[in-house]
């Protein structure tokens, strides 16, 4: 099979009728669709894109009586909601028949000059996150938006810089937006049914009792936790039951979620998008149909996902577009779609995935197919590590056991544009039980890929490690085609997913020591520094 033939199947496979058979991998920037938007100063009708988690352009200068339309690009749902009161707005984003969901659009004609902002009510609030502006006629610059408030509670101005759930504040949405910045946030057991929006910076919430603080969203509310702003630390909670994401940092600058438990949240377990400076660690997440952890759209990310446990989601961790000082380190994945996915794809800023380390992780028995899925998590069903068109990724002392296709594979990615896998190393792993083959690849010859010292069994193609090597450069040999035509076959085919409502309860976790009476923590700080040379191949699992 011709190589474009198989760019071609996997973006079949994902939904992309595109069969370009170039072979670039861009860097960034915008969508053709955006592109035409951010000229569409006079024309009648104008676009903006809603992507995961963006708005592109995010400011679009139109004529008066321009009809714009959104169209959701991303794979998430979004709506178009205005961001404060405009003379001349009557009916845009009013209310949610502006909703968008994946492939949908939603348009309005600007009949009045003036200056409209904004905002996806899922993914941001009237001021952070997901927003944009339309500048209609010769308005000026967008205006600032007020922020709303949240709650009508009396700030409270504990000397000792802790507010308390129940005792000073009912719930935690008012002790948030009551808190101020440095604040610690106790939060007593019980069941707090509400969703959480965390605009303050540098607060540290933190309940008491990992397995008795429960955040549950009764499958009507959206995210469990949204944050934006910056150095927010999430700690010893569970938070469950969401439509969309359990806990969701977009556009920040310092996160981090500490013996955090998420299960059965409609999109993703612990998110963090756009947003730098961040650390997941002693968490557990599943019953997430796309990822129980995710870093994406964001250069450099420096972040560190570190002594967690994904098992029952989509994939166990996906990193679209997600790249430079990425660390996924000292965790387990299991019984998902697929084990870990860096990714890159058009559908989100920055790519494509780069520059990352997945060491030390015991990976095993994925390919599950009683687990929610998206669609992309279905078609990569059945994989250990799965590498989709990313670049200078290196896969080092994992322990990689039992899956129906392949333990360890490199693949390319097509959306708008091309993404092959160029320069990712696979060095020191052990890899078994592979149904296919242990190691393959699906490259050109010329990407820079390599193999050494890995202990395997089988590979595509069947001398990966001499034909592919990290210390010279002998070309591959001829049966590198039959490695690509049986990867494109596979990824075909992949078992529907399940409902997340009915994912599995977890076990009880581990809590967090000292949480009564530790300092607060926030995300300034984040991530902690992580000795990659020191990290070993983890021993083989007892629970099999």
């Amino acid at each position: 099979m011709a190589f474009a033939a198989v760019l071609a199947l996997l973006a079949s496979a994902c939904g992309d009728d595109d069969d370009d058979d170039g072979a670039t991998v861009p860097t960034s920037g915008p969508s053709e669709a955006a592109a035409t938007a951010a000229t569409a100063a006079t024309d009648p009708v104008a676009a903006v894109e809603a992507l995961d988690d963006v708005f592109e352009p995010a400011v679009l200068t139109v004529a008066v009586d321009t009809t714009v339309t959104f169209t959701n690009n991303g794979r998430n749902e979004h709506d178009v909601l205005l961001a404060a009161a405009v003379e001349g707005a009557e009916g845009f984003g009013a209310d949610r028949s502006s909703f968008v969901p994946k492939g949908g659009t939603y348009s309005y004609q600007f009949e009045s000059a003036g200056t409209f902002a904004y905002y996806c009510s899922i993914h941001g609030t009237p001021t952070a996150g997901m927003t944009g502006t339309v500048i209609v006629g010769d308005s000026g610059e967008p205006p600032t938006v007020e922020a709303t408030t949240l709650t009508t509670a009396t700030p409270d101005t504990s000397v000792d810089g802790v507010v308390r759930v129940p005792e000073d504040f009912d719930t935690i949405q008012a002790a948030v937006t009551n808190a101020v910045e440095g604040d610690l946030i106790l939060v007593a057991p019980g069941e707090y049914h509400e969703s959480v929006a965390v605009e303050t910076p540098n607060l540290t919430i933190r309940g008491l009792d990992r397995n008795a603080v429960i955040v549950d969203g009764d499958f009507a509310l959206d995210n469990g936790f949204k944050i934006l702003a910056d150095g927010v630390a999430v700690e010893n909670l569970t938070v469950r039951n969401f439509t969309e994401n359990g806990l969701f940092w977009n556009g920040v600058s310092g996160y981090r979620a500490s013996y955090v438990t998420v299960y059965r949240n409609g999109d993703y377990g612990i998110f963090a998008f756009d947003s730098y400076d961040g650390q997941f660690d002693h968490s557990y997440a599943s019953g997430s149909p796309d990822a129980g952890f995710y870093i994406g759209g964001c250069y450099p990310c420096n972040a560190v996902v570190t002594d967690v446990v994904a098992e029952y989601n989509g994939l166990g961790y996906s990193g679209t577009n997600a790249g430079g000082k990425v660390v996924i380190a000292n965790s387990v994945w299991r019984h998902n779609r697929a084990g870990i996915v860096p990714n890159s794809g058009d559908y989100e800023p920055n790519p494509p995935a780069r520059e990352s380390i997945i060491v030390g992780n015991l990976v095993y028995d994925n390919g599950d197919p009683s687990t929610p899925a998206i669609e992309i998590a279905g078609v990569v069903h059945g994989n250990g590590i799965l590498v989709a068109g990313a670049v200078d990724i290196s896969i080092v002392r994992n322990r990689v056991i039992g899956h129906e296709y392949f333990g360890i594979t490199l693949l390319p990615y097509l959306d708008e544009n091309n993404y092959l896998p160029q320069r990712n190393i696979v060095r020191d792993n052990v890899i078994s039980e592979s149904g296919v083959a242990d190691l393959s690849m699906a490259a050109n010859p010329d990407a820079g890929n390599c193999f050494a010292g890995n202990t395997f069994s089988t590979s595509l193609p069947r001398f990966i490690e001499r034909d592919a090597p990290c210390d010279g450069d002998e070309p591959l040999v001829a049966e590198f085609d039959g490695a690509i035509d049986f990867a494109g076959t596979i990824l075909a085919v992949h078992p529907p997913s399940t409902d997340y409502k009915v994912s599995p309860v977890p076990p009880t976790q581990a809590p967090m020591p000292g949480a009564a009476t530790a300092p607060a923590r926030p995300a300034t700080d984040a991530p902690e520094p992580i000795d990659v040379d020191a990290i070993e191949l983890p021993a083989a699992p007892t629970d099999r």
